[in-house]
């Protein structure tokens, strides 16, 4: 099909344009400096609705959906998460759903949620489930769209990540996760602040096991994710304030242990997958090009 030359001009301006509104929170999230005695681990229960891309990955069954992992919402067609919160289920989409805009992971009646049905599940093709998960990232690809509100919006994925994800930088990761290890969910979206630590450190806590292409190491002792989080966001806010998401809560040994950090999946080891799956609704940009 040809288009005139000033409708390509108003296309590929309103493509950026739909690209940039990526990241933003229309309900500001609380990130004050107290630390609570609650966990995630070791954090404090969200400003509700301040994380607007947070959803519930749930299965769904006669009494509602109940929460399988966490995930983000990065297109009003697609949601990311853990490859090993979909792994054995690829061919199942229809016995999960995507939540989004609550704040109780178990809700079934806030105002504005959205529970949608899942078209596709696309799981990494280098996706390896042991001895711990690599390539650990799945795109959902929903049947109905997302329709973005206050409480609803994407988040950005950083095509670049070298000056960010390394010491002594930190980063948000929220999920409806156990507040213990082995311990029961949280009812309410938590958040907690966690510092990155570098590769040559975590491979000494984790050795033969860090694969620094596709992993990120961030947490300390009582600063942590948990069971209930995986597939959640590490997300950065850029000097302009837009968020993005470098990480997805992937694996870790046991939650909070002193010198086991949390392991998440590197998001900028995915940007060609993502945008070739998505038929390049969805891509990586530059956290620093503001």
């Amino acid at each position: 099909m040809n288009f005139p030359a000033l409708a390509v001009v108003v296309f590929f301006a309103a493509s950026a344009a739909a690209q940039q509104q990526c990241g933003q929170t229309p309900v500001p999230p609380n990130l004050g400096s107290k630390e609570g005695n609650e966990e995630i681990v070791g954090g404090t229960n969200a400003q509700p609705y301040s994380w607007p891309w947070q959803v519930v990955w749930c299965k769904s069954g006669w009494f509602g959906c109940s929460l399988e992992c966490g995930g983000s919402v990065i297109d009003n067609g697609w949601v990311v998460t853990a490859g090993h919160c979909v792994y054995g289920s690829t061919n199942s989409p229809s016995s999960f759903r995507v939540k989004v805009g609550v704040y109780s992971e178990d809700s079934s009646s806030e105002s504005g949620e959205q529970v949608l049905e899942v078209q596709a599940i696309h799981l990494h093709p280098k996706y390896q489930a042991n001895p711990d998960p690599q390539w650990d990232i799945a795109l959902i690809e929903l049947k109905t769209q997302v329709a973005y509100t206050n409480h609803i919006q994407p988040v950005c994925l950083p095509s670049k990540d070298s000056t960010v994800v390394v010491e002594p930088n930190s980063a948000w990761v929220t999920g409806w996760g156990t507040t213990t290890e082995d311990g029961s969910i949280s009812k309410t979206l938590r958040q907690v602040k966690v510092p990155f630590v570098n590769p040559p450190t975590c491979e000494i806590d984790y050795p033969h096991t860090i694969n620094e292409e596709v992993m990120i190491c961030a947490g300390q002792k009582n600063l942590d994710t948990c069971q209930g989080d995986s597939g959640g966001p590490l997300v950065v806010q850029n000097p302009n304030g837009t968020w993005y998401m470098y990480g997805l809560t992937s694996f870790g040994q046991g939650c909070a242990e002193y010198k086991h950090p949390g392991i998440y999946s590197r998001v900028t080891a995915y940007c060609d997958w993502i945008a070739q799956t998505t038929s390049n609704k969805v891509q990586c940009q530059d956290p620093m090009n503001f």
